[in-house]
């Protein structure tokens, strides 16, 4: 019983460990949010739209790139988060 105990112990660890590594939805689409901003389409989607987006951003972006995403104040700050693809200067 006790080897069972461990190894569901041992189980559920790995599992939140692995999921720790993600992003929260709620990040994510504050992320997107201030993307859109900073990128002037805030305007151009609904938030039903963006489900899409929100899940790209959980399967792909780590914590850190969303978190620098939330805070970027301009689109250099942006482009410096490797969060998403931010288009270049003309």
């Amino acid at each position: 019983m006790k080897q069972v105990i461990t190894s569901l112990g041992l189980i559920l660890g790995l599992g939140l460990g692995v999921g720790c590594s993600k992003p929260s939805e709620e990040d994510c689409r504050k992320a997107l949010a201030n993307m859109q901003s900073l990128l002037g389409t805030e305007f151009l989607s609904k938030d039903g739209d963006i489900q899409g987006e929100v899940r790209r951003c959980r399967g792909g972006s780590s914590k850190k790139a969303v978190e620098c995403a939330i805070q970027a104040k301009s689109l250099d700050d942006l482009r410096a988060c490797d969060f998403m693809h931010v288009p270049e200067k003309k």
